[in-house]
């Protein structure tokens, strides 16, 4: 009987630690499942955040200063090919194809000169408006001048 009884506690043993390693291996499953989720939100909410100081301009007003500055803080981006901004002033209406700052037109000692059809009066009202591509990536802002 002795032996009986040591067999079943073996044998319940077995079945118990063969049942909390089940579970260990289905928790840590789940969550890899979980953390693998988890890391595609904060990739995604990352690369959000990373254009927040971009789309803050869009659909708000800015005066003509602030859109020079703009053009200076992405100066990097824009010489870079990967961001553009356009603005169209008085001089050139949304008609017009608008002061073009992009990679390949880069020159923002144009917009200081009052005679040039590129200046940009710093005292002007200016709606601006940002584009995203596919990846929702901000790639391009517009200025308009109102």
């Amino acid at each position: 009987m002795d032996n009986s009884l040591k067999g079943l506690i073996l044998a319940a043993g077995v079945v118990i630690t063969c049942i909390v390693v089940g579970l260990g291996f289905y928790i840590s499953r789940e969550a890899k499942n979980t953390s693998s989720g988890g890391i595609s939100q904060i990739t995604r909410m990352n690369g959000e955040y990373q254009d927040i100081n971009k789309t803050m301009y869009d659909g708000i007003k800015v005066s003509g200063r602030e859109v020079v500055e703009a053009i200076k803080k992405y100066e990097t981006e824009i010489k870079g090919g990967v961001f553009s901004i356009v603005v169209y002033t008085g001089m050139r209406n949304i008609a017009s194809s608008g002061i073009l700052f992009q990679s390949n037109q880069y020159n923002i000692e144009r917009i200081k000169e009052k005679k040039s059809e590129y200046y940009i009066n710093p005292d002007g009202n200016f709606l601006g408006e940002t584009f995203l591509d596919q990846n929702g990536v901000v790639t391009m802002m517009t200025f308009v001048q109102q």
